[in-house]
C-alpha cells in the first residue's frame, strides 16, 4: 500500500471540514467498525462527520462506540458535506440509495476486496484481512489523531469478525501486530467475541435447529448447504438477522470444501452466502450471479425463488468444482 496515497487522503482531510461516511448494505463487523473508527478519528481533528448506511444495523454490534449515531438512509434527505468516504465496498452499487447523495462529490474509496475496481476519485486499497486494517494505517499517519479505547475497539471488531477470531487464512503477521497494539488501549476482546459470536436469542436457537435438520450435502461430499425461508422464520419467530453466521455450519462439516447459506429475503429475492475452506474461490461463483467478495468468503443476491436460486448456485458450484479437481 502506497504511503503517497495515504498522504493524499490526509491532505484532503486537512483541507475539508465536513465528511459523509458510508458503507455497504447488509452491515457487518468490518464495515461498522471502519465507519465508526473513522468518524471518531475525524472528530478528534475537529471535523464534522455524518455516518449513513442504507440498511438496518445488526443488534449484535450495539456495543460499538457511536453506532447509535449511524443514520439510516431516507429518500429526499439532505446532507451537507465536502467529500465522502466509502468504506469496505468492493462495488460502488453496494452503498445502495446513498449513491443519490453523491452527485459531483469527491469520493475516497477505502477497501480490502481484491475485486475493487478503484471507483473512487482517491483509492486506498490493500490485500489485508479487513478494511479496519487500512483505517488503522491511515489514522496512524495523522499526527493530530491519538488512538484511544473507542477507536481501538472499533478497529479490533473489524479484525476479529473478518478473520473469524483469527482462524481464517486471511490472518497475517500484520493483522496480529495491529491487534497487539490495539490491546494496549484496553480493548475488551472477550466482550466483542461474546456479543458477536456467542449471544443468541431463544428464537435464533430454534431457527438454527430447524435449519440444520435440513442440511444438504452433494454426492461428492464437498458441497453442503442450508436454507432459511420466510415460512421458517415465521414458524420459529425469528428474523433474517438470526440467520447471520449460519453459513459456517455447512462449511465446517468434515470433507466439505464449499458451504452455502440461502436466505429468502422476500418472494423472489434470495441472499446467498458462500464460504470455502482451502482451494476453491467462491468469489468466482458470486461474480456469476452479480455479487462479489473474497476467495474464501463471498455473496450475492438472486432475484428468483428460493428453489431456483438453490438449483442455480449449487449446480454452478458443482460444475466449477469438477473442473478444479
Amino acid at each position: 500500500m502506497s504511503l503517497k496515497k495515504i498522504n493524499e487522503i490526509i491532505n484532503l482531510i486537512r483541507k475539508n471540514n465536513k465528511f459523509l461516511i458510508t458503507s455497504h448494505v447488509s452491515p457487518d463487523g468490518d464495515n461498522l467498525g471502519s465507519v465508526t473508527a473513522l468518524k471518531l478519528a475525524l472528530e478528534q481533528m475537529g471535523k464534522k462527520a455524518v455516518m449513513i448506511i442504507d440498511d438496518t444495523l445488526p443488534s449484535s454490534f450495539s456495543f460499538l462506540p457511536d453506532i447509535d449515531k449511524i443514520i439510516s438512509y431516507e429518500s429526499d434527505m439532505e446532507v451537507d458535506f465536502d467529500l465522502c468516504f466509502i468504506l469496505d465496498c468492493s462495488d460502488f452499487k453496494r452503498i445502495a440509495r446513498v449513491e443519490e447523495l453523491l452527485a459531483d462529490k469527491t469520493i475516497i474509496n477505502i477497501d480490502h476486496h481484491g475485486d475493487n475496481p478503484s471507483f473512487g476519485d482517491y483509492n486506498l486499497l490493500g490485500d489485508v484481512a479487513a478494511t479496519t486494517e487500512l483505517v488503522y494505517q491511515l489514522i496512524s499517519e495523522i499526527e493530530e489523531i491519538k488512538m484511544d479505547k473507542e477507536i481501538a475497539t472499533a478497529i479490533a471488531t473489524g479484525l476479529i469478525t473478518d478473520t473469524g477470531s483469527f482462524r481464517y487464512s486471511n490472518t497475517t503477521a500484520q493483522t496480529h501486530q495491529i491487534m497487539a497494539d490495539l490491546l494496549t488501549y484496553n480493548v475488551n476482546t472477550a466482550k466483542i467475541c461474546k456479543e458477536v459470536f456467542d449471544t443468541y436469542s431463544y428464537a435464533s436457537l430454534k431457527l438454527k435447529g430447524k435449519v440444520l435438520e435440513n442440511l444438504k450435502v452433494d454426492d461428492s461430499g464437498k458441497v453442503a448447504w442450508i436454507k432459511v425461508s420466510q415460512d421458517l422464520l415465521k414458524a420459529t419467530g425469528s428474523t433474517l438477522e438470526d440467520a447471520d453466521g449460519l453459513v459456517d455450519y455447512p462449511r465446517s462439516l468434515a470433507g466439505v470444501e464449499v458451504g452455502v447459506l440461502f436466505k429468502e429475503v422476500e418472494d423472489s429475492t434470495v441472499k446467498v452466502s458462500l464460504r470455502s475452506n482451502y482451494y476453491f474461490s467462491v468469489d468466482k461463483i458470486a461474480h456469476q450471479f452479480g455479487g462479489g467478495g473474497h476467495s474464501k468468503a463471498a455473496g450475492c443476491t438472486i432475484n428468483d425463488t428460493l428453489i431456483k436460486a438453490e438449483d442455480a448456485v449449487i449446480s454452478t458450484i458443482k460444475k466449477e468444482l469438477s473442473q478444479v479437481n
